[in-house]
C-alpha cells in the first residue's frame, strides 16, 4: 500500500522493519555463501549502510526489502571475489602460470596461460551474471546448484521453508537468465538447449 502523497517513506524506519522480519534469513543465506557468520554480519551491515548513503526514494517497505536484498547479494559477491583474489595472491607464482604436467615446455606453459586467462574471464562473467539475478532467483540457484551440501531440490526446499515447486521454478528462471547473459557477454550464437525444463536433481 502506498503512503499518502504528502508523506515520504522514512527509509531508516522502513529498513528497521525489513531487517526485523528478514535479517535472520539473509544472514543464513550469506553465511552459507561465504562460510562465515562474521562475514555475513559485516555484509548485511555494509549493505544497509550503502542503502542509507544512496538514499534512493522508495515508496513501500516491500520495495525497501527487495532493494536491500539485492544490495546484500551484491555485497556478498564482492566480498567473495575479494577474498578469492587474496587467496590467489598467496599462492606461489609457479602455481599461477605453470600447468600441472611435469613435462612442461614453453609452448605448453603459454597454452596453459591462455586457457587460464579464458577461464578467469568466463568466471568473471559468470560472477557478473549471478550478481544481476533477482535475489530470490540467486538464492534458489545457490540452494539447488551452487551449494554442494544439497542433494536435491526437495531437501533444499524443506531445509529453507520454500515449497518444492517454487524453488524449482525460481532455479529454472535463474538458469535461463544466466544462460542468456553468458550468451550475450561471450557473443555466442549457440541456441538455448531444448531440454531446459529437464531437471536432474529432483
Amino acid at each position: 500500500m502506498l503512503p499518502p502523497n504528502d508523506e515520504q517513506l522514512d527509509l531508516s524506519k522502513a529498513l528497521a522493519a525489513v531487517l526485523a522480519s528478514n535479517k535472520s534469513k539473509w544472514l543464513k543465506f550469506v553465511e552459507g555463501f561465504l562460510g562465515s557468520r562474521t562475514d555475513a554480519e559485516d555484509v548485511v551491515q555494509e549493505a544497509v549502510r550503502r542503502v542509507l548513503v544512496r538514499a534512493r526514494q522508495l515508496a513501500t517497505e516491500d520495495q525497501v526489502r527487495m532493494y536491500l536484498g539485492r544490495a546484500i547479494s551484491n555485497t556478498a559477491i564482492e566480498l567473495y571475489k575479494c577474498r578469492k583474489r587474496d587467496r590467489l595472491r598467496q599462492l606461489p607464482l609457479e602455481e599461477h602460470i605453470l600447468p600441472t604436467s611435469s613435462h612442461a615446455t614453453p609452448q605448453t606453459v603459454l597454452e596453459e596461460q591462455e586457457r587460464s586467462a579464458e577461464r578467469s574471464r568466463l568466471v568473471e562473467l559468470l560472477n557478473q551474471g549471478l550478481s544481476r539475478l533477482p535475489f530470490k532467483q540467486y538464492e534458489a540457484l545457490r540452494l539447488t546448484v551452487l551449494d554442494q551440501d544439497i542433494t536435491s531440490i526437495r531437501d533444499a526446499g524443506l531445509s529453507n521453508g520454500i515449497p518444492y515447486s517454487t524453488l524449482r521454478h525460481r532455479s529454472l528462471q535463474a538458469l535461463k537468465r544466466l544462460r542468456k547473459f553468458m550468451r550475450r557477454a561471450t557473443g555466442s550464437n549457440m541456441a538455448p538447449r531444448s531440454n531446459t525444463r529437464r531437471w536432474t536433481r529432483p
